[in-house]
């Protein structure tokens, strides 16, 4: 993962931040959070985002935690039928692409504020 030149909103990294970002092991030990979603079939996908949420105190995280858990909780609360496996695919594929997608920022948020 080359190291962004900046945070979100523009602003240069500070050099603690950095040098977290550089360092490959962290990356992959920071990156955690996106197994769930990648994994779990779609059943546990909210999992990781409310862990993302509770490491970085953002609340993007939290809502879409709760929007892929009441999606998924779609599944056993409709009656059996085509969309319920249409529900449990899109699910465990949209939760686990937007999670990768996620975890650029989810690193450089996390290299900020863990010091």
């Amino acid at each position: 993962m080359p190291t962004p030149a900046s945070r979100p909103d523009g602003a240069p990294l500070p050099p603690h931040a950095v040098r977290k970002l550089e360092n490959r092991s962290w990356r992959l030990k920071t990156s955690w959070w996106i197994l769930p979603p990648l994994v779990s079939l779609g059943v546990l996908g909210w999992v990781g985002f409310v862990w993302a949420g509770f490491k970085t105190a953002r609340v993007k995280y939290y809502v879409s935690g709760g929007a892929w858990l009441v999606f998924s909780s779609l599944v056993v609360l409709l009656p059996a039928g085509w969309w319920t496996g249409v529900i449990g695919i899109v699910s465990w594929f949209g939760a686990a692409i937007q999670a990768v997608i996620m975890n650029r920022t989810y690193l450089v948020e996390r290299a900020l504020r863990d010091l």
